[in-house]
C-alpha cells in the first residue's frame, strides 16, 4: 500500500456556488473513484460563500477517501472587488465562471494545475491528464464542439473573435501552465479585454480564447466530450463527459452518456436532490431552454453584424498603428 507521504500530489480547482454544489459532488466522486493509488488529490473550491450544509456534504463525501484527497474552500470575494459589476453574463451563467482566471496568481507554488467545471464526470485516472506535457503553451484544452456542430458559432469564432473555429477551445477543462500564464500576463490581459469589449456568447471562454490564442496545446476530444447526440464519436476514447448546453441529465431524460452521471451521483449526499431536480423540471422550463438556445444562436449572428465587431475594431486599430 502506498503511504500518503509517498503519493504524488495533483492540484485540482473547481469554481462553484450553491446552485452547482450537487454537481461538484458528482464530479469529485468520479475523479476519486478513478484515481490511481500513486496520487493524492488536493482540491481547491473557489467560491464567494457556500452554505454550511453544502460544504459539509462535500466534506462528508471527501472523508470516504480520506487518504486520497483534501478539500479546501477558497473565498475569492476580495479578488472580485471592483470587477463584479463589469462581468458580462447571460441567462444561467453566474460570476463563478470568472473565478478560473485568478488560479495561477492564487496558487503560484504549482507549476501545473487542473481546472475543471462541476458539470462533468471523469471516467479515467486524472493523472493521465495532469501528466500531459504543455511545453511553452499557456494551457492544455479541448476544442469546443459547438463551433463545428453549429455554423453560427463557428462563424462567431472566426468573424467576431478572430479565432479559427477549429482552434476555439472549451474553458471547462484546463490544464494550466501557471508559470507561462504568469509570464504572459494572462490575468491582466483578460481583465483589460473584458473592460474594453463586451463578449456575451460564452463570456469567460471567449476572452480566454482571444488572450491565449496560439499558445494552446489541444488535447484529444475525449478529454472534454459534449454529449451531442448526432455527433459521431468512438466511445472507447471517452475520458471526460461535459454535460453542457442543453445536455444535462439532472434536467432531461435520455441525454447521451447519462448513465455515467447517475452512476457517480448515486453514492453522493446529493443524489435525492438531483432526482428531485430532474423529476420536477417542467415542460415549460424545457421550452424556455430551447428558446434560450435559439436566442443564443441569434446573439452570435448579431455580434458578427454589430458595429462593435471585435475583429473589425482590432484590424482597424492595427491599421491605424502602422
Amino acid at each position: 500500500m502506498t503511504n500518503i507521504l509517498q503519493k504524488k500530489e495533483i492540484p485540482v480547482v473547481f469554481a462553484v456556488d450553491d446552485n452547482y454544489a450537487p454537481f461538484l459532488a458528482v464530479a469529485l466522486n468520479s475523479i476519486l473513484k478513478n484515481l490511481s493509488a500513486q496520487y493524492f488529490l488536493k482540491v481547491y473550491v473557489l467560491n464567494t460563500g457556500l452554505s454550511k450544509s453544502n460544504e459539509e456534504r462535500i466534506i462528508k463525501l471527501a472523508e470516504e477517501y480520506s487518504s486520497d484527497v483534501d478539500v479546501e474552500y477558497i473565498d475569492v470575494t476580495k479578488r472580485l472587488d471592483g470587477l463584479q459589476e463589469k462581468m458580462h453574463l447571460r441567462d444561467y451563467y453566474t460570476k463563478a465562471i470568472y473565478y478560473r482566471i485568478f488560479i495561477p496568481s492564487l496558487f503560484p507554488n504549482f507549476d501545473k494545475i487542473i481546472y475543471v467545471d462541476c458539470d462533468i464526470v471523469l471516467l479515467t485516472d486524472i493523472s493521465e491528464l495532469y501528466n500531459e506535457e504543455l511545453g511553452d503553451n499557456i494551457i492544455g484544452a479541448v476544442h469546443e464542439e459547438a463551433m463545428t456542430s453549429y455554423d453560427c458559432f463557428g462563424r462567431y469564432s472566426e468573424e467576431f473573435l478572430d479565432v479559427p473555429r477549429l482552434n476555439y477551445f472549451n474553458s471547462g477543462l484546463l490544464v494550466i501552465n501557471t508559470k507561462e500564464y504568469q509570464k504572459q500576463n494572462v490575468e491582466k490581459k483578460f481583465i483589460d479585454l473584458m473592460l474594453k469589449h463586451k463578449f456575451e456568447v460564452a463570456p469567460d471562454q471567449d476572452y480566454l480564447n482571444v488572450v491565449c490564442k496560439d499558445k494552446v496545446k489541444y488535447l484529444d476530444i475525449g478529454w472534454n466530450k459534449t454529449p451531442i447526440p448526432e455527433k459521431e464519436f468512438n466511445d472507447s476514447d471517452l475520458k471526460l463527459i461535459h454535460y453542457k448546453l442543453n445536455f444535462k441529465p439532472w434536467l432531461y431524460k435520455g441525454v447521451r452518456y447519462e448513465e455515467y452521471f447517475w452512476k457517480y451521483a448515486k453514492d453522493t449526499p446529493f443524489y435525492e436532490d438531483l432526482l428531485a431536480m430532474r423529476n420536477g423540471y417542467t415542460d415549460r422550463e424545457k421550452e424556455r431552454d430551447s428558446l434560450a438556445f435559439t436566442d443564443l444562436q441569434k446573439m452570435a449572428i448579431n455580434y458578427i453584424n454589430s458595429e462593435n465587431n471585435y475583429k473589425n475594431l482590432k484590424l482597424k486599430e492595427e491599421s491605424n498603428a502602422i
